[in-house]
């Protein structure tokens, strides 16, 4: 019975080790504490100047007069309007 526990407190010793060291790995990995990488960069919102739906500036399209949103029946109205 002795054997027993002397291996069962061996194996639980190996992995409490493996746990500490897998741990320090992963925030050596990270970097500093708060220093989290964000999900997804917030870009800007802009307001479409045809039919004003607001989008990212990334997916806006230049016009004339200012950010459209490149929906073709947006586009199409727009340069209706300018003819």
């Amino acid at each position: 019975m002795g054997k027993i526990v002397f291996w069962l407190v061996v194996v639980f010793a190996v992995l409490m080790v493996l746990r500490i060291v897998n741990t320090a790995q992963n925030r050596a990995r990270r970097g500093p504490a708060g220093a989290e990488p964000r999900a997804r960069k917030q870009d800007a919102m802009v307001r479409c100047v045809d039919c004003g739906v607001y989008l990212p500036s990334a997916d806006a399209k230049a016009g004339p007069k200012g950010p459209l949103c490149g929906d073709p029946q947006c586009v199409r109205n727009h340069a209706r309007r300018e003819e």
